[in-house]
């Protein structure tokens, strides 16, 4: 394209120059030229550098979003299973409130608690092993931060509700005491809500600009 341009130009002003009046006149139509040639250059090379810094930053987003969705779906997993043994902790005491003394079986309850804080203590290291992901721009790595410190405190209080019910269910241990007991723990030592939602769709967001 340039050089068809170029060709142009030269065939241009040799016309020109072969008709034009005089050498004053051939001199002001080469400088317009010159110009209007120039500008068309300028604005095409800033077009061409436009054009390479978009596609950059659309494979640099495409990068984040993957990145992102990758760490997001790996968190959502532990979320599962954080709200699967809650879940479990929710059904024990369920349980134990519609049974009577005369079926309470104190060895069975008390060996659901140790499987469930099992399952809570593995559950709390793996969340307290996780990191945002490097590559992230830092306002987006900031965010996941905050994400994970949120889970890091939730799991915590989770796990020591779990902790504390499994303590005050070791036998022996009389039903009635034991309701009022797990009760009371329920109400002091159980987490609040995860709220993340307003991080995670402040990350999406930035990634979808």
């Amino acid at each position: 394209m340039i050089a068809l341009i170029l060709i142009a130009a030269v065939v241009t002003m040799a016309f020109l120059y072969k008709f034009s009046p005089t050498k004053k006149t051939f001199m002001i139509i080469c400088a317009v030229l010159v110009i209007v040639f120039g500008t068309s250059a300028f604005i095409r090379g800033q077009q061409v550098q436009q054009e390479k810094i978009s596609r950059a930053q659309l494979e640099e987003l495409l990068e984040q979003q993957k990145i992102f969705g990758e760490w997001y779906a790996a968190y959502q997993k532990d979320i599962d299973r954080l709200d699967r043994n809650w879940q479990s902790y929710h059904n024990i005491i369920e349980g134990l409130n519609s049974i009577d003394a005369q079926n309470f079986n104190a060895d069975a309850l008390h060996m659901r608690f140790l499987i469930l804080e099992q399952d809570s203590i593995e559950e709390q290291i793996k969340i307290r092993m996780l990191y945002a992901p490097p590559e992230l721009s830092r306002e987006s790595r900031a965010l996941v931060e905050t994400v994970i410190y949120k889970t890091q405190q939730y799991v915590d209080a989770q796990t020591k509700t779990i902790i504390l019910s499994e303590a005050a269910a070791k036998p022996p241990v009389e039903l009635e005491d034991l309701k009022l007991k797990l009760h009371d723990i329920m109400i002091r030592e159980s987490p609040e809500g995860l709220f993340t939602a307003q991080e995670i769709s402040a990350i999406r967001s930035a990634l979808r600009d």
